[in-house]
């Protein structure tokens, strides 16, 4: 029975929340150490940036003995998961298998072969138009951080290298999915917010998504991104939680069948599942566990609130360098209370920073959530709720 656990990543926050609310003693890793992470976990230990990632295994080791659930970032580091992974028993996907999942070669012959489309991805820009129609994107990217438009302009460049991906329009979506024993299950698809100026997010940075209803992904276009998902199991061996992100295009006289464009796989828990958690009630956590034959203590005690209502998130960002004062975290309790009519039970404002910390521009402030009916009144209750977080900035 897993009664103990060690969440490692660049955000631990969601899966240690979930985790808790099984009973399960939870300790973390991460790069904000915000207050409701702290008030979910035994210990927190905040890594500083340029700790992260490769100081993780030294600091894990000074954490009692556990197992390790590993959350967004640490996907894009392989050595890194196989030195925790040769200490503690990884609940996760193994190294090779991320390692897989990761190749953008691999990724495109997969999707082609089976259902989807991929955009053309090259590891060179000789030879690339340099209008903006291809994106250079770092290979270690988290989050859309340090994707440009490609217009000849190298800016800063990328320590771990990068490689150049044709520019597609549409929808930008993501599905989070659970591969158990007994096969794949979507758990929810989400339209993602990417690069909104109301949250204050730069261009490409992933700041949100709002979960859709059934009808919101037609049915021919859930049935290839599964044949998709079977291959990439079948092919990569993977477990438990995973993402895949994928654009819904326009349909053209071109491609009248609008076959999903797969962006990237995310061999983890992602960020948008705990929206699926909101809606349901199931435990993210119980399901990763679940899914590696681990015993859970208890059933998960998440409020739930019917599979008729929807979630959404947004991410709020810095423009400028913000000071957590005790009078801005007044503020958040103050806009908490305001959406109390929509929380069902949740908190509506997470990923609280600590006072007395200073957020430089470019970083994540805190996440806001709304429920309602429809993903669009969703939306619009979000860009009204950030509106009011923002409004004293």
């Amino acid at each position: 029975m897993c009664t103990n656990l060690l969440v490692i990543g660049a955000s631990a926050r969601a899966f240690a929340a979930s985790a808790r609310r099984l009973g399960i003693k939870v300790n973390a890793i991460d790069l904000f150490g915000d207050n409701d992470l702290r008030e979910v976990c035994g210990r927190v230990v905040q890594v500083h940036s340029g700790d992260y990632p490769d100081g993780l295994p030294a600091i894990a080791a000074t954490f009692p003995e556990s197992p390790v659930v590993y959350t967004g970032g640490l996907e894009n580091h392989a050595n890194v998961l196989s030195r925790l992974s040769r200490e503690r028993t990884l609940i996760g996907n193994i190294p090779a298998a991320v390692e897989r999942v990761r190749d953008p070669t691999f990724i495109q012959v997969l999707a082609r072969e089976n259902g989807c489309s991929y955009p053309a991805t090259f590891s060179s820009p000789f030879g690339l138009p340099k209008d903006g129609t291809y994106l250079r994107k770092p290979t270690a990217s988290v989050g859309g951080t340090g994707i440009i438009r490609w217009v000849g302009l190298d800016g800063k460049p990328c320590a771990d290298g990068a490689l150049w991906q044709e520019f597609v329009t549409g929808v930008p979506m993501s599905a989070s999915l659970l591969v158990g024993p007994e096969g794949i299950e979507v758990l929810s698809v989400c339209r993602q917010l990417i690069g909104r100026g109301w949250c204050q997010a730069k261009q490409f940075s992933f700041c949100g998504a709002v979960e859709l209803s059934n009808a919101g992904l037609k049915q021919d276009m859930r049935t290839r991104l599964l044949e998709f998902a079977s291959a990439l199991v079948e092919r990569a061996g993977l477990m438990g939680l995973i993402g895949i992100d994928f654009i819904m295009p326009r349909k053209t006289t071109k491609d009248p069948i609008g076959k999903p464009i797969v962006l990237e796989v995310n061999p983890r828990p992602t960020a948008t599942m705990e929206l699926a958690e909101r809606r349901t009630g199931r435990s993210q956590a119980g399901l990763h566990l679940s899914a590696y034959g681990f015993p859970l203590p208890t059933k998960s005690i998440a409020p739930t609130c019917g599979r008729d209502v929807c979630w959404g998130k947004a991410i709020v960002f810095a423009e400028k360098p913000v000071y957590v004062s005790l009078a801005f975290d007044r503020h958040l309790t103050r806009c908490a209370s305001l959406m109390e009519d929509q929380s069902l039970g949740w908190p509506m404002v997470t990923d609280r920073p600590r006072c007395g910390t200073v957020i430089q521009a470019g970083h994540p402030i805190s996440t806001i959530f709304a429920s309602a009916q429809t993903p669009g009144n969703v939306l619009r209750s979000l860009r009204e709720h950030v509106g009011e977080i923002v409004r004293v900035l």
